[in-house]
């Protein structure tokens, strides 16, 4: 079983998650706060971390890029907060939203731990050629970039590889973009898949049919390279320094 390190400012929180974990034969160890879980980290290193997002003094993402110095110790981040999407640009292990029951933790655990090393992939789907270029350039190397020109080429991607993120245009030729959400949604295998939704057009970034569709983010498109950039910067930041520590 693996050695697991869970940091919330909740005692009940860590209380419920902690029983649920050891029940199953982990090892855990529980922690009130960010800082205190990074004085633990300096004489013991876990196999995966589980961290809340909205915590006081230091909050999820911050802890979590920091932990991933130490040791590239993976975090998989437990929170009530829809934030998968930004959880992945900054190269979390894992994200669960709670409320979540026992199982579905000891589950998502056991997804993270059995991934090992690992390419994560995003799909880029859109008709612009040039478009589809500048992601990529954001996006490597340190993710693996797939691209699709449509909803429909999309789904064929989504057949044959395992992404972890969707990156979507509205209007596209064949099948667009909502067409394509609610196909994927409508598939029981990628109706949790997280969906960033860019655009030109405004009107359709504020329609109320992308929270139907659980989209995760709705970005114009003039703004999107800008919060590509901003929501993995922090994950750039850690994989070089952590990689230099390993020279």
């Amino acid at each position: 079983m693996a050695k697991l390190l869970i940091v919330d400012d909740d005692e009940g929180t860590l209380a419920w998650m902690g029983e649920a974990l050891t029940d199953v034969g982990h090892e855990v160890r529980a922690i009130r706060g960010g800082r205190a879980a990074l004085e633990t980290l300096r004489a013991w290193t876990p196999d995966l971390i589980l961290a809340d997002i909205l915590m006081p003094e230091m909050d999820g993402f911050v802890f979590s890029r920091l932990a991933q110095l130490h040791e590239r110790v993976p975090v998989m981040l437990v929170s009530a907060l829809k934030k998968e999407a930004e959880a992945i640009l900054r190269g979390v292990a894992g994200y669960i939203q709670k409320p979540v029951t026992a199982s579905e933790l000891r589950s998502a655990v056991e997804r993270v731990l059995g991934a090992g090393a690992r390419d994560v992939a995003i799909l880029v789907v859109d008709d612009d050629p040039d478009i589809r270029h500048c992601y990529r350039m954001i996006l490597e190397p340190r993710f693996k970039v797939l691209e699709a020109e449509d909803g429909r080429e999309a789904l064929a991607v989504l057949e044959t590889a395992t992404v972890a993120l969707l990156i979507v245009d509205v209007h596209m030729p064949v099948m667009n973009g909502m067409e394509l959400i609610r196909a994927i949604r409508n598939d029981p295998r990628f109706a949790m898949l997280p969906v960033v939704v860019q655009t030109s057009d405004r009107a359709a970034a504020r329609a109320p049919v992308w929270t139907d569709l659980h989209v995760a983010q709705t970005v114009i498109k003039s703004d999107f390279m800008e919060w590509l950039v901003a929501h993995i910067e922090e994950h750039i930041t850690s994989g070089d320094a952590a990689a230099s520590r390993g020279r």
